[in-house]
């Protein structure tokens, strides 16, 4: 019976793959840890599955994507943007004969690595990175990796990881949505291994990540804006280009973006990519939100705050565990306060004993998982004095 099942699967999915270069479940090459096929299943459907249901993505609910610790339960927050992105890349998949499984398992996972706090937190983490190891970068995406790799927990098992297939993987490492792009084509090979890369910017290894990369800027460029509206006030109205060519309201920008991505690679099948016409206007929506809403002084000045906060918690975090020795690293000292103990709960539940991590790494995988409230929670007991008696 379960021969049977998995049989179908695959008939279904071969039935529905019709562009040439659509990525099949039968010739991924495989997961870091060879497991035995699901008999319902495919194996990129599974991978969804399981981003869907581990820890990291449910604390995306609480991560900023443009609006600072949302008070108004219906300004976007990370696990929103996720859920259109795999939405709309999975539509655009299905229209064009690609996997959309692959597409869809790609835009769940893609921001799993980002940090509290939206971009103000990755860029504050870099700084952080950068100054304790020359050299050592910290990007979302190169996180995220880590992340669904390591950080990420299978529902009911003890692994470490979720141990997805590599063009998920790969999908999710070479995302980097906020390029500008007007075309994006597969790169011919696999190349270094995926844990390995360190440069921002890498093509995905199939047109089903390439999808999820021009995919990333639909789904939040229109959001964005109806959501700085609702939040900010009044805004200068969208360039007369824009609105003329994608419209002025989010369901229509996301429709017209949608439509032209699938007609343009229907004359380019070898790449994704939008017409010169539309890529113009989205261009210029981009650099709208930019100026008026990404760097608005109002959120700037929160992007301040935010990299303070963050840093404190670094060096406070960094400098505990400097003062021990690495073999006692999981174990709180006797009396230690609230967030001594979590951080070496942290730890127990990250790393096995003896496992090598630098203390740079430790702090950085900490805070990067950290939702806005459980950071801000956590710097003011780490900063605030308590009270007496």
């Amino acid at each position: 019976m379960n021969d049977m099942l998995s049989g179908l699967a695959q008939r279904r999915e071969e039935q529905m793959l019709t562009h040439p270069l659509a990525t099949r479940s039968a010739a991924s090459r495989g997961r870091l840890r060879p497991e035995p096929a699901d008999p319902i299943r495919l194996c990129f459907q599974r991978d969804a599955h399981r981003i869907l249901h581990c820890t990291a993505f449910r604390r995306l609910r609480y991560k900023t994507q443009v609006i600072f610790s949302p008070e108004n339960d219906h300004v976007a927050t990370r696990v929103d943007h996720s859920l259109y992105m795999a939405s709309i890349a999975e539509t655009i998949a299905r229209a064009l004969g690609l996997n959309a499984d692959l597409a869809y398992a790609i835009g769940l996972g893609h921001d799993l690595g980002h940090g509290p706090f939206g971009h103000a937190g990755e860029e504050a983490l870099d700084k952080m990175s950068k100054r304790v190891n020359p050299g050592q970068a910290f990007a979302h995406e190169l996180h995220s990796l880590r992340v669904v790799d390591k950080l990420a927990f299978r529902p009911s098992t003890r692994e470490r990881g979720l141990n997805l297939t590599y063009e998920v993987r790969d999908g999710i490492v070479c995302h980097c949505g906020e390029r500008t792009e007007q075309y994006l084509a597969p790169r011919p090979r696999p190349g270094r291994p995926l844990e390995k890369l360190r440069r921002r910017g890498t093509a995905p290894f199939t047109l089903e990540g390439c999808l999820v990369r021009m995919v990333d800027r639909i789904a939040y460029v229109g959001r964005d804006y109806e959501d700085a509206v609702s939040v900010l006030g009044r805004l200068p109205p969208l360039p007369a280009k824009v609105r003329r060519v994608l419209g002025q309201d989010n369901r229509t920008i996301i429709n017209r973006l949608v439509t032209d991505m699938i007609e343009t690679n229907l004359k380019t099948p070898h790449r994704m990519g939008f017409s010169d016409r539309v890529f113009e206007a989205l261009s210029l929506l981009y650099e709208f939100n930019c100026r008026h809403i990404y760097f608005h002084p109002q959120l700037m000045e929160y992007a301040r705050r935010t990299e303070s906060m963050l840093e404190t918690i670094f060096e406070f975090e960094r400098s505990h565990l400097a003062s021990i020795e690495p073999s006692a690293w999981g174990i709180a000292p006797r009396g230690s306060a609230p967030w001594v103990e979590e951080l070496h709960a942290f730890i127990r539940k990250m790393y096995e004993p003896g496992e090598r991590s630098s203390l740079s790494q430790v702090v950085l995988d900490h805070v990067s998982l950290m939702t806005d409230r459980y950071a801000r929670n956590l710097f003011e007991d780490m900063v605030l004095p308590k009270p007496v008696g």
